[in-house]
């Protein structure tokens, strides 16, 4: 074999490697937080979301304060990750709205979509609370 086709063969083999390291890299599939059972976030309710309307957005992830008491359901946790085309969301907590940066998409407290282009709900996590800590 002659160094011409010697260098074609190993460096198209490359080719389709790095190719291949670049899609997987570029995929819009990512675990932003909340995933499998490990806890992503922890807070500690002493200190942070004393109110009704506070917020947390930390680690791919929004908790938001919706009553008082420190029972789960006093809280909801959401992936900050857009379902639309995976842009960010932050939460206004004067208008009690979340937003997508990317599209304007908007979410109401419950996670359901108020105006598109999302066709789909924000991811919801599981938040438990044992004493004064919280966990997603």
């Amino acid at each position: 074999m002659d160094r011409k086709n010697f260098l074609n063969s190993i460096t198209g083999g490359l080719a389709l490697t790095c190719v291949s390291c670049m899609m997987a890299a570029c995929s819009k599939e990512e675990d932003n937080g909340g995933g499998g059972s490990t806890p992503t976030l922890t807070i500690d309710l002493s200190s942070q979301l004393t109110n009704v309307g506070d917020f947390v957005a930390a680690s791919g992830l929004i908790v938001v304060r919706l009553a008082a008491g420190n029972q789960s359901s006093s809280f909801k946790a959401f992936s900050n990750v857009c379902p639309h085309e995976a842009g960010t969301i932050s939460y206004n907590k004067t208008t009690t709205v979340f937003t997508c940066a990317k599209h304007g998409a908007t979410f109401n407290q419950s996670g359901a979509v108020t105006t598109g282009p999302a066709t789909s709900g924000m991811t919801t996590k599981t938040v438990t609370v044992s004493g004064t800590t919280l966990t997603v």
